[in-house]
């Protein structure tokens, strides 16, 4: 099981029919056929976490996607797109406890959903042919916007998936200096480096990118810094219009760049992996533990043993306190008893 392969269990959830259809009428597909509520909200103050592409949020178990409209725009369509992955995802038989076994589950998780739509709303047909049989450039990304109906997200999740080993595509708007998205190809065999641009990172006003002018195009080795100051070198190519900068990362050089490759160093997660059932599942996941019950984080609720125990505390009428439901009799908890 790699990204790849969820990526393909989520899609083939959906039949050939239902995937044209939902390119032209999103909406009713999420309604009629997957019998989804689909409830646009003007001012919409939750969105996706962990970097997810999108406009939206889904509270699957009821049923319900909410999604900030923006009308005769390609964004709201790869929005809907995005929210149908969680759901296609959790229809899939393996995804979840994949995910579970890998670093970063949640953001894993937006980057499969943002595949999903990605391979819903654009043929992978219409990529290879403007890409050919050349290195990734910066330029394809436009190219494929304006040979389709796709949003940017979607054209740079679409070419990131042809990247040969670690790298990423970032847009970057230029006046905000601000990643608005990025797709990340991690390591075949290591997989998520510790540095890599993601959205809503800032770039510092003297960073080599945000000096393009419009039109122009370089390709270079750059430094790349995390917010909390950790920094990576990548090689990169990219392209700049007056409002956005479209920029090709990757761990080897595609392009060129360099006559002398010194190897590089590359960071990659090592936290333990740690193992629990949650969610009516055994899972094993990549982090740190909570410091209270030693027990790690659930991939898909976000709780630890404590926090689960917690949850299912009742308040005693008596004397107000929390216990556990075993520790009642009669309605009274253990100390109201004794």
């Amino acid at each position: 099981m790699n990204l790849d392969a969820c990526v393909e269990q989520g899609v083939a959830q959906l039949s050939e029919d239902v995937r044209i259809r939902f390119a032209v009428n999103p909406i009713a597909v999420l309604r009629e056929d997957v019998g989804l509520t689909v409830t646009a909200v003007e001012h919409l103050a939750t969105h996706r976490d962990e970097g997810g592409a999108c406009d939206g949020v889904s509270f699957l178990q009821d049923g319900v996607i909410l999604y900030a409209p923006t009308p005769s725009s390609r964004r709201e369509n790869f929005t809907l797109a995005h929210e149908l992955g969680h759901w296609l995802a959790e229809q899939a038989p393996d995804v979840y406890d994949w995910i579970a076994d890998q670093h970063d589950p949640g953001r894993l998780l937006e980057t499969i959903c943002d595949r999903i739509a990605q391979q819903i709303l654009l043929p992978e047909t219409t990529v290879r042919a403007v890409i050919g049989s050349g290195s990734i450039r910066a330029h394809h990304l436009i190219d494929i916007f304006h040979a389709t109906q796709a949003s940017r997200p979607v054209c740079a999740i679409a070419l990131a998936q042809h990247l040969p080993g670690l790298g990423a595509i970032a847009i970057i708007d230029r006046f905000t200096r601000t990643v608005t998205h990025a797709s990340v190809r991690p390591d075949p065999e290591q997989g998520w480096p510790s540095v890599f641009p993601w959205r809503d990172q800032e770039l510092p006003e003297s960073h080599p990118l945000l000096g393009l002018a419009p039109g122009e195009d370089a390709a270079r080795r750059l430094p790349w810094r995390t917010p909390w100051g950790t920094q990576e070198s990548f090689y990169v190519e990219a392209i700049a219009d007056d409002k956005r900068i479209f920029a090709v990362f990757s761990d080897s050089d595609l392009w060129n760049i360099a006559e002398f490759h010194a190897p590089t160093q590359r960071d990659f997660d090592r936290r333990p992996l740690l193992t629990d059932s949650c969610c009516g599942t055994t899972f094993e996941s990549r982090g740190y533990p909570c410091p209270d019950c030693g027990q790690p984080y659930c991939p898909r609720c976000g709780d630890c043993k404590c926090e689960r125990l917690a949850k299912r505390e009742v308040r005693c009428g008596r004397c107000f306190m929390l216990f556990q439901p075993h520790l009642f009799v009669d309605g009274e908890c253990v100390e109201c008893r004794s």
